[in-house]
């Protein structure tokens, strides 16, 4: 039973098993740490984004009340800087760089240097224990040519996760493709379900499991179930958007809302099953401008609305989307918090980091960032608003994170060797 870690096919297709009491070894830990890295493009509107009061004594801001049910879980930095996204302006020189810490290369396109991210490093230490070494994860294709305005290639607006300071790594949009390569199965091959090509295997070890792990097992297959019918649901043949992408027909959410919460909760279905530790999801690229006409209140793209001029209907809009953007990464670490992992949880296994490159999308100034992390691996506390000196490295925050999750590393960019206490 200590060996069994997986549900197979005769096909080749396997689905890796959440944490159960049969495979637990005496006095391991109870589960490896997981890191994630969530980005928002376009800024915050900088009056309702920070909460008042400092350490544990803190009120959250109308933006980020959905997070407390979860204070205790979240550490909320202000002044934290970017000063490896001074040498331009516009957006895609505080997006390409938001985890590497180093400048980008001005560029049309030709000589893309940029760094390797954060997320990369510890998919290189942490990640190689897991069948995916990372995922990255998005809902926008990457853009090509020139944005003229500002002088920079527009695939720096669609990677943040770099595995050489010239190569971005590949992103998938699509929910169905990126649920296909969790478990092994040929792109599009087949519309079953998975649960249906390991049946015969899940009633064989279903007969070895005590009530507990029986109950966990049968939670963790329905939910599984239960995101394979959201993907078929909410999809549609790929828009115009996407179709000029060479990947094969793939199908596509309908919902912007639901596509987001699909690639979050792929992510968390990842982490739970330990098919990788390391992920990295985009709400959006650079200059994005997704349609948010969804929300009460709300009307025009993205970008447009996050360049507000300071008019009073606009910086509204803005933050219901900036809250948006705060419930959906509230669901997800509720729906982490209530997988266990024997005494803990998945979230206290976890950091997840939410965040983006620039303070202001109306100014793109790197100072003052906008970051949360949730999850309590490595000893992270949580529960508190760090007020950290004026223009602290954000880079400090990276160093911290991958000390946190067993990376043996002494410094991150413009770090210098001391993390940030977190």
């Amino acid at each position: 039973m200590n060996r069994r870690r997986l549900l197979q096919a005769a096909t080749g297709l396997s689905i890796s098993l959440p944490w159960l009491e049969a495979f637990a070894a005496p006095k391991a830990p109870v589960g490896p740490t997981r890191l994630a890295f969530l980005f928002m493009p376009n800024g915050v509107n900088p009056n309702t984004w920070s909460p008042s009061g400092d350490g544990k004594n803190f009120t959250l801001s109308p933006v980020l009340k959905p997070l407390e049910p979860l204070r205790q879980d979240v550490t909320i930095f202000s002044n934290l800087r970017h000063a490896g996204a001074d040498n331009g302006d516009g957006h895609y020189a505080k997006t390409a760089n938001f985890l590497s810490g180093l400048q980008v290369h001005q560029t049309t396109g030709k000589d893309l240097r940029c760094g390797v991210s954060a997320d990369q490093i510890a998919a290189r230490h942490i990640g190689k224990n897991s069948v995916l070494p990372s995922v990255e994860l998005a809902i926008e294709p990457t853009r090509f040519g020139i944005d003229n305005n500002v002088g920079f290639t527009q695939i720096y607006g669609g990677h943040i996760a770099w595995n050489s300071p010239t190569t971005p790594m590949p992103k998938e949009i699509h929910p169905r493709l990126a649920f296909d390569r969790l478990f092994g199965r040929s792109l599009l091959s087949t519309q079953a379900s998975v649960l249906d090509e390991v049946s015969g295997d899940a009633r064989d070890l279903n007969a070895y499991l005590g009530r507990e792990d029986r109950a966990r097992l049968d939670e963790f297959l329905t939910s599984l179930r239960a995101l394979e019918l959201r993907i078929s649901r909410q999809s549609s043949q790929t828009t115009e958007d996407f179709s000029k992408l060479p990947q094969p027909a793939a199908d596509q959410p309908k919902s912007l809302e639901e596509h987001m919460r699909l690639m979050l909760d792929l992510i968390v279905l990842a982490f739970q099953m330990n098919r990788t530790r390391v992920a990295t999801f985009m709400f959006g690229n650079s200059v994005s401008g997704l349609d948010f006409s969804f929300l009460k209140g709300v009307e025009g793209g993205f970008h447009e609305i996050s360049h507000h001029g300071n008019k009073p209907e606009k910086l509204a809009m803005y933050s219901r989307i900036n809250e948006f953007h705060v419930q959906l990464y509230a669901d997800m670490l509720q729906k982490m918090k209530s997988i266990k992992e024997g005494d803990q949880t998945l979230l206290d296994q976890s950091l997840i980091l939410l965040g983006c490159g620039m303070r202001d999308g109306n100014g793109h100034v790197p100072i003052n960032l906008p970051i949360l992390v949730a999850g309590h691996a490595g000893g992270v506390r949580g529960g508190q608003h760090l007020n950290c000196p004026e223009n602290t490295p954000f880079n400090r925050l990276h160093l911290s994170l991958l000390q946190k999750v067993g990376v043996p590393i002494t410094s991150f960019g413009d770090s210098g060797t001391q993390p940030l206490e977190i």
